[in-house]
């Protein structure tokens, strides 16, 4: 309740100073009693409320706004721009305060990663380029807008398997090959070292040459390789009327040992059998 206090007139009488004064004091012992609980609003009339000598400007309103509040002194601190910082993990169940078309609200970051996540799967670009190592190449070289880049050898190169590129590494090993003595290539041999070369060899040893026949009527087809048996035999020329390179249909001559290369051919005739030249090769 409002204090109205009436002061006594000064030179009126006795009796109307008492009972002004009286008056005045009931007032105030009467609003005294009344509010001493605390359940009587009062509502103070002032131009200016100083606190340590600081005027207080902020209205009822603005005060009120802080009925209920728990926020801490640290907390609202935080708020005034500091530009400290504490190493935290952050997780999904973490907040950041979101204003939400106008509505402040503590939103999960697990909400704005799915956002981001959502939003970054489209998109553009002004140009971009790039580029390989020698042997490769990549077509098209620029993607202005989008696009998919495509790589591939370039022409003379390819890639190596593993096993290929164990034997490269396996002959790398070796050292510089140009200064290793290898023959890049190699002249006809003479006749003494044919000779030479030959000399020791035995009879049907490998490398020897023969003539050789087949003890029954069959065709001689060159290059192909044949194995020692009874089918093939030393033979020689035994027809003197015709120019004829094979054997009687029976050959008695004996049998070579090893495995044989036909260095020509030669077809059976009538009950004459096929006979030519023969490489020894195992």
């Amino acid at each position: 309740m409002a204090l109205s206090i009436t002061k006594a007139t000064v030179g009126g009488s006795e009796d109307t100073w008492g009972a002004t004064t009286n008056t005045a004091l009931d007032s105030i012992v009467s609003e005294i009693n009344n509010n001493a609980d605390g359940t009587n609003a009062t509502t103070p009339n002032m131009t200016s409320l100083q606190i340590g000598g600081v005027a207080m400007t902020s209205t009822a309103a603005e005060l009120n706004k802080l009925d209920g509040a728990t926020v801490t002194t640290a907390e609202i601190n935080i708020l005034d721009g500091d530009t400290s910082a504490t190493s935290t993990t952050v997780v999904d169940a973490d907040r950041v305060v979101f204003n939400d078309a106008g509505t402040m609200k503590q939103v999960a970051l697990s909400d704005i990663k799915t956002y981001i996540n959502a939003s970054a799967g489209s998109g553009s670009v002004t140009s971009v380029g790039v580029t390989v190592p020698t042997g490769l190449s990549v077509s098209p070289s620029t993607i202005t807008t989008s696009g998919t880049f495509a790589i591939s050898l370039a022409s003379g190169y390819s890639i190596p398997t593993t096993s290929s590129q164990s034997n490269w590494n396996t002959a790398y090993g070796w050292g510089d090959h140009g200064s290793a003595g290898y023959l890049t290539s190699a002249p006809a041999p003479s006749s003494t070292q044919v000779g030479s070369a030959t000399a020791g060899l035995a009879l049907g040893a490998v490398g020897t040459y023969a003539f050789l026949g087949f003890s029954t009527q069959s065709t001689i087809v060159a290059g192909n390789t044949y194995v020692n048996g009874s089918v093939l035999k030393y033979s020689g020329f035994l027809s003197t009327t015709t120019y004829s390179d094979d054997t009687a249909a029976s050959i008695n001559g004996s049998i070579p040992s090893g495995t044989w290369r036909a260095m020509s051919n030669a077809d059976n005739q009538s009950v004459r059998a096929a006979s030519g030249l023969f490489l020894r090769i195992s």
